[in-house]
């Protein structure tokens, strides 16, 4: 069932109709809901009702769901610019893709200014929710969802927007993707707060992005809690300043069950919170307790994980990080194979976990590429002197002890 708000009355009686009421399917009339262009109801072809919705969507509209499951087998699409998709509830109104056999994503998103709110994505065979080279998009009050518990038939991303200025992910949900549940990557100015992300390969990661805000998230029962990456061979190379406070990251022990072949499936097991070749991020104010493998690692782009690369923009070194005021407990007790044997005398594993390697090209004088660890009370530290051959690996602090100004959070 769809309504939608009618122009072109001929008289006032039927003016004060329209604007009261939508004509259905079924030739009925229903109320639509404040602030609603358009009201779609579950029926025989939801596939058709709902993206006829969106299609009809003028810049500025609404178009609301009813309560209910709504069964669909193809991609939706939002084209159009400042549309709004909004549910009864995240637990009431439920996109279920499980039938999907058309399209690489449950909803695509094309247009700028789009906000999906108030509903549910479930069981698509592909990304959750997609947005490419869009400007200004949100995700408020949603929840993505696959049922399969650690299976590579799940979709890579819950959230997946890429190539994007201004993306919020608020008060959401990701559990099950085979990749990352909440992702940004090549975008800049992104909020992600309030939100949630279990069972999943990596809980939210930053990726090849700049001016991220990641805060009050719990990330926990994944294989990797919270991961801020830059890889190689992307058109976006340098992500940097991504804030990272008031966190819960905890218990990520899962197993990973990414799809062999892509950098998050050789993401060992059990770690809290890992900066990969990413510049100028502060990590502060966060929880992060019992993860197997250790709590935070910070570590230059090295063919010990991942695959050899031949970008020659690509800038290996993870410089300038501020690490502060965090909260370790019950890290590194079981650690994954690959940690374990890097540091095979100490157990359990240190919560911090360095690899010590510098740019030997960088001019650090003023120390403003040195990764910094402070105030993180009992946490205990390991630089594994990788660049080194592992031949001097050191758990003194002392060296990177030191400060950098801090990221401003926006508010």
């Amino acid at each position: 069932m769809v309504g939608l708000c009618g122009c072109g009355a001929k008289d006032a009686a039927s003016e004060e109709t329209t604007d009261a009421s939508s004509a259905s399917s079924g030739g009925t009339t229903e109320p639509l809901p404040d602030g609603c262009a358009a009201l779609v109801s579950p029926s025989e072809d939801d596939q058709t009702a709902l993206q006829g919705a969106l299609l009809d969507a003028m810049p500025g509209d609404t178009v609301c769901l009813a309560a209910g499951i709504f069964k669909l087998n193809t991609e939706l699409s939002i084209s159009g610019s400042d549309v709004t998709l909004k549910g009864a509830s995240r637990d009431t109104t439920v996109l279920d893709f499980s039938t999907q056999d058309i399209g690489a994503n449950g909803v695509k998103i094309s247009g700028d200014g789009v906000t999906i709110t108030a509903l549910t994505v479930k069981n698509t065979p592909g990304d959750g929710i997609r947005g490419d080279d869009v400007n200004n998009i949100t995700y408020d009050d949603v929840a993505v969802v696959w049922e399969a518990e650690a299976s590579l038939e799940n979709g890579a991303y819950g959230f997946y927007p890429v190539g994007c200025d201004g993306v919020v992910i608020r008060n959401s949900l990701v559990v099950g993707a085979r990749d990352a549940g909440i992702y940004v990557g090549q975008s800049k100015n992104i909020i992600v707060e309030d939100s949630e992300a279990y069972g999943n390969v990596a809980g939210i990661e930053i990726e090849n992005s700049t001016d991220a805000t990641v805060r009050r998230n719990h990330a926990h029962d994944n294989a990797g809690g919270i991961l801020i990456f830059n890889l190689p061979g992307l058109p976006v190379k340098d992500g940097k300043r991504a804030l990272a406070y008031d966190n819960i990251v905890e218990n990520n022990n899962s197993v990973n069950f990414g799809e062999p072949g892509t950098a998050v499936s050789k993401v060992p097991s059990g770690i809290g919170l890992m900066i990969l070749a990413s510049d100028n991020n502060e990590i502060r104010n966060n929880t992060i307790r019992n993860n197997k493998s250790t709590g935070i690692v910070i570590v230059e782009y090295t063919d010990l994980l991942f695959e050899p690369f031949d970008d020659v923009d690509f800038d290996v070194f993870p410089q300038g990080n501020y690490v502060h005021d965090n909260a370790f407990t019950g890290n590194g007790a079981d650690p994954d194979k690959l940690i374990a044997d890097l540091v095979p005398e100490m157990r359990p594993v240190p919560d911090l976990f360095h690899d010590g390697c510098v740019d030997p090209a960088a001019d650090n004088a003023d120390g403003s590429l040195t990764n910094c660890f402070s105030n993180n009370g009992a946490a205990t530290y390991v630089n594994i002197d990788l660049c080194g051959g592992f031949a001097m690996p050191s758990n003194d602090l002392g060296p990177v002890t030191c400060e950098h100004t801090p990221l401003m959070a926006p508010t």
